[in-house]
């Protein structure tokens, strides 16, 4: 036997508890068909399986709603599972069955990641802090992040930051506007070298 408790979360949902451990939400309508009589109550093991079941399968279509709307990481998924309250065991069910079926694929949602950042002229570094927010293993950032470097392109991006910055220093003198926009673009990670070499190809008298 196994100790049942259950509480609103909203007007349509409820927090369940097996045991004192929270399992995750379901809806008042189903708990109030399967247990009509109490909020609190002992049931059987089997009956508690029937409701963990039922909370699987919220939480599997939680999951693949989400993930069909947009790629995702490991990281995001399990955020998302834990937020809505899923016991572990449901949250790591419900992972590996994604990764299973290929709807979630860390090295997948990287290179997308990686892609966007760099057209938008994110530096390597930013790019790789971005990565290891969501708990991207150094392994497939690190490979990802240099393979999909295009150097031409990003010198061009960069050298795009630097005509803006320009006009936003433009009332600095040379020398000062110079030590500014470098310093600008270092603090968003890139490199002296990347900087200077955008810097040459742009006609700039320092």
């Amino acid at each position: 036997m196994m100790k049942l408790k259950y509480w609103k979360k909203t007007e349509r949902t409820a927090y369940i508890s097996l045991d004192d451990v929270v399992w995750g939400v379901l809806s008042l309508r189903t708990l109030h068909h399967l247990f009509p009589f109490a909020a609190e109550t002992e049931i059987s093991d089997e009956a508690a399986q029937e409701l963990i079941t039922k909370l699987e399968n919220a939480a599997w279509h939680q999951l693949t709603d989400y993930l069909a709307k947009a790629e995702h990481s490991e990281y995001q998924c399990r955020s998302l599972l834990k937020r809505k309250a899923y016991h572990p065991q449901i949250v790591e069910k419900c992972v590996f069955l994604a990764k299973e079926k290929g709807y979630l694929d860390d090295k997948r949602f990287a290179e997308i990641l990686i892609r966007s950042l760099y057209e938008r002229g994110k530096s390597r570094r930013a790019i790789l802090m971005k990565l290891r927010e969501q708990h991207i293993s150094p392994q497939i950032s690190e490979s990802l992040v240099e393979s999909l470097h295009d150097p031409e392109n990003s010198i061009s991006l960069l050298s795009e930051q630097i005509n803006k910055l320009r006009f936003r220093y433009r009332d600095e003198q040379p020398y000062k506007q110079k030590a500014k926009i470098f310093a600008s673009l270092y603090r968003k990670g890139f490199s002296l070298d990347e900087i200077a070499s955008a810097w040459e190809t742009l006609d700039v008298k320092d």
